[in-house]
């Protein structure tokens, strides 16, 4: 679970489980933990050897995509210093690769990334929220929105594709948002945005799986809510249903 993933894209985590307590957290369903007061985090060199390593992997532009987190927060203050090794690794050897956090993303940490982007894009970067107003009942044990969206300033200075991520939309919960997330858009000038639905265990035939999850997890159901938002939003901003949409387009520049 550390890395896995398809030869389009590869999810590479260096801790399993997650401190962030997040109200729609699907870590439970995979019987991951997400109130741990310390994580185990793998070395990025042995991260580093399982990605080289892996069927799947290869590197360039056109190679696979990588994908840091998913069964965790990269950006954890426990995990970040394994994750910049990593990013920075995979920069260098030309490949394609994104984040989602919760966390603020400092100019120190992106000072230590920028000299490794080849081209524009190909690091993305999506700062993650569910809710504004709500968002200490819904994100716990994060950073607060008006301080995770103070990345979007920073990504700016170096030029590097950051995007507001809304997913999932939680039904009657983020919509209440929907005019301050278009503020913070434009305040910041962000990318654009990505809105998505919540991933679930279900034994529901009729719904396809999610791309995390190895099969276990699948994609609820669109909501209204979310087709509101994303009409909403696609009026007047970058709108996309998945992250590795915005990715293909820088790679595709």
């Amino acid at each position: 679970m550390y890395v896995y993933g398809t030869p389009e894209r590869l999810f590479v985590n260096s801790t399993l489980g997650c401190r962030s307590r997040c109200s729609y957290c699907y870590l439970p369903a995979l019987n991951l933990g997400i109130n741990a007061d310390s994580l185990f985090v793998l070395p990025s060199t042995e991260i580093i050897n399982m990605i080289e390593n892996h069927e799947y992997f290869s590197s360039g532009r056109n190679g696979t995509i990588i994908s840091i987190g998913c069964y965790s927060e990269c950006w954890d203050e426990l995990v970040r210093d394994s994750t910049l090794e990593i990013i920075s690794y995979l920069l260098k050897k030309g490949n394609s690769v994104q984040f989602a956090t919760k966390r603020f993303v400092s100019s120190e940490c992106i000072d230590v990334l920028h000299s490794y982007i080849q081209w524009k894009g190909q690091l993305t970067i999506f700062i993650s929220s569910t809710s504004i107003s709500h968002w200490d009942k819904v994100e716990r044990n994060t950073d607060s929105p008006s301080v995770r969206f103070e990345s979007f300033r920073i990504s700016k200075e170096y030029n590097i594709p950051t995007y507001l991520y809304i997913k999932p939309v939680l039904s009657s919960i983020t919509i209440n948002d929907l005019d301050t997330y278009s503020e913070i858009m434009r305040k910041y000038d962000v990318e654009g945005v990505v809105i998505g639905a919540k991933f679930i265990k279900s034994d529901d035939e009729n719904t396809e799986f999610a791309p995390v999850g190895e099969q276990v997890l699948k994609e609820c159901n669109i909501t209204n809510d979310a087709i509101v938002m994303f009409d909403a939003f696609s009026s007047e901003f970058n709108t996309f249903r998945e992250s590795i949409k915005a990715v293909e387009y820088w790679r595709k520049m």
